[in-house]
């Protein structure tokens, strides 16, 4: 498989609406699944909790109590992965491959992380946070677009 972003003769893949959303949900969802096993490992050895902040910020994205957010933080976790796994879907399939596009991906999940926690009020501004919990953040965020990036250009060749 090529992951060259610089091969211009390369044809698109032409993939039908529903595939293409199948793919990304399927990929997102994997590259969660990475970043989780990689958070886990992380936290066993850092001894750093639990996030309750996603679960916080579905809780108040869709109106429910704040005391559901243990309930939610999974869903939220995933549902944000798959859905910005559609969009490395269509990247890929109009040619945007490589790790290039997944250094974007990268900065597309924090955006969307950053945006909704701070408008919501659940999570502090991240330059407030300490510089080590900033570069936790971005390499977890890096593996789940890595490995979604990866499954992507892998099935949509």
């Amino acid at each position: 498989m090529s992951r060259r972003t610089t091969d211009y003769d390369r044809p698109y893949p032409q993939v039908s609406i529903g595939k293409l959303v199948g793919i990304g949900l399927t990929a997102g969802a994997l590259g969660v699944a990475v970043m989780t096993a990689g958070e886990k490992l992380e936290q066993a050895i850092t001894k750093r909790p639990n996030s309750e902040v996603p679960g916080l910020t579905l809780a108040r994205l869709i109106g429910r109590p704040d005391d559901e957010k243990s309930k939610l933080n999974l869903i939220m976790h995933y549902g944000q992965g798959a859905l910005l796994g559609i969009a490395r879907a269509y990247m890929s399939t109009i040619g945007m491959r490589g790790p290039f596009v997944d250094f974007i991906l990268t900065g597309m999940r924090l955006s969307v992380d950053q945006t909704l926690e701070n408008v919501l009020d659940t999570g502090a501004l991240p330059w407030t946070w300490p510089v080590s919990e900033q570069v936790i953040d971005i390499l977890h965020k890096g593996v789940f677009a890595f490995a979604t990036g990866y499954i992507c250009d892998a099935w949509l060749q």
